[in-house]
């Protein structure tokens, strides 16, 4: 079963044969995901990028020009792009070479998949990246929201109590003390003890 939210999440998939393409756009397709484009080269993937990003990349190793793993540096040195996961597609059989596998995972590729696969792989696969990168993608978000409150506090203009996480209005200093390793050593100002004090001591001396 595929979360609503990730059947919408975007997938390039790169292949310099167009009967590949079909096929595993026909299959990933069937299985519920919908955001889907491909493209013939890395070329034309990496100018696409230029205007649109996807949420994980599925490519081809072995293609004329560039290379899949000429595709994989490009994206993994380009600060705006290496987060992009990228599952690497191969004809090479794992059993008979070992080093498309160690290379792809040395250029920042987190999968790999050996054709001829199976679909129940293929989706898998694809479903367990998205997952992945949704989860990055939230937790981005809600370290984005955390650095905007802290450049915004709620104070109330009467009281100037602050209101906390839970939407609770606590003291100034207790909101504080919460948040951080600060402790309070209480003293007094001179706009204070001019306006309070002061009047307290002089009453206190006419009696």
């Amino acid at each position: 079963m595929i979360n609503k939210d990730e059947v919408t999440m975007s997938i390039f998939a790169v292949d310099d044969d167009s009967l590949n393409l079909k096929y595993l756009k026909a299959l990933l397709g069937q299985s519920g995901f919908k955001n889907i484009e491909v493209f013939v080269s890395g070329e034309s993937m990496l100018a696409r990028m230029q205007t649109a990003l996807p949420d994980i990349i599925l490519l081809d190793i072995m293609m004329p020009g560039m290379s899949g793993y000429d595709v994989c540096r490009s994206v993994k040195t380009n600060a705006k792009w290496q987060h992009i996961p990228i599952i690497m597609i191969t004809a090479a059989s794992l059993e008979e070479e070992m080093e498309p596998l160690r290379l792809s995972f040395e250029l920042g590729a987190m999968d790999y998949i050996s054709k001829p696969f199976k679909p129940i792989e293929l989706v898998m696969r694809v479903k367990s990246a998205l997952h992945m990168e949704k989860q990055r993608q939230e937790l981005e978000n809600a370290l984005e929201t955390v650095r905007r409150l802290e450049k915004l506090l709620p104070i109330c203009s009467y009281c100037k109590k602050v209101r906390n996480d839970q939407n609770y209005w606590q003291e100034v200093e207790v909101y504080i003390s919460d948040h951080t390793d600060t402790v309070f050593s209480h003293s007094i100002c001179p706009d204070c003890y001019t306006k309070y004090v002061k009047p307290q001591l002089d009453e206190i001396k006419k009696k």
